[in-house]
């Protein structure tokens, strides 16, 4: 008798458990899934947006601290004044979220300890605004220019956020990067294969969930 009793408290308990774990994960889903609707209200151009909150137990942890580890924000393409970023992502760590919000399903973000972005400006992108003659090729590293010239040319992110093609001294290009909430911080630009890779570094809560922040 008190080995079938203590079956039943075990199966009780695993029901919770599982219970517990169902509601974690209605809850998680939910606050992602607003977190991208709110972004695609502030960021209309942004396409194929996507929102991942990073921790295990959701609830649980929220509970005892009131943070995430991370929360990774991506959007695979977004034009402004005919610039367009591509494989974009934000990420923030150390999250400190409203507790009563997240209880609610929503995602309200009130500080993070530190943030990263990435993106890329395709070179077909850049080709598209270059003259007919002159054609960017990015590769790891490097940045090879063909047409008059191209000998001497040289690729650049300027410090004021422009991207500027200079052939034999002369400005063929002169760029500036989108004004968007996708970009939370001013990057610098390395050369990867096909594209001019933006990355940077933040410490504030970024523009893209500002709003959510002061909510």
């Amino acid at each position: 008798m008190r080995f079938l009793k203590l079956q039943v408290v075990l199966l009780l308990l695993a029901v919770v458990a599982v219970a517990a774990l169902g509601a974690d994960i209605v809850l998680k889903n939910r606050a992602e899934t607003e977190l991208v609707a709110q972004i695609n209200r502030r960021v209309p151009e942004a396409d194929g947006v996507r929102a991942r909150i990073r921790s295990f137990p959701f609830v649980g942890r929220l509970l005892v601290s009131g943070k995430v580890s991370q929360v990774d924000v991506t959007a695979q393409h977004s034009e402004t004044g005919g610039l367009a970023l591509s494989d974009i992502r934000v990420r923030v760590e150390v999250v400190e979220m409203d507790t009563d919000a997240a209880m609610d399903g929503r995602a309200v973000v009130r500080s993070i300890e530190r943030g990263s972005l990435r993106a890329d400006l395709r070179e077909d992108r850049i080709n598209a605004r270059l003259p007919k003659l002159v054609q960017v090729r990015l590769e790891e590293g490097s940045a090879t220019v063909s047409g008059p010239g191209g000998s001497e040319a040289k690729l650049t992110l300027s410090p004021e956020g422009k991207v500027q093609l200079r052939v034999a001294n002369r400005l063929v290009l002169d760029l500036a990067l989108p004004e968007t909430p996708l970009l939370p911080c001013r990057p610098t630009a390395t050369f990867v294969t096909g594209a001019l890779r933006l990355t940077c570094e933040f410490t504030e809560v970024p523009p893209l969930l500002f709003d959510l922040a002061r909510r």
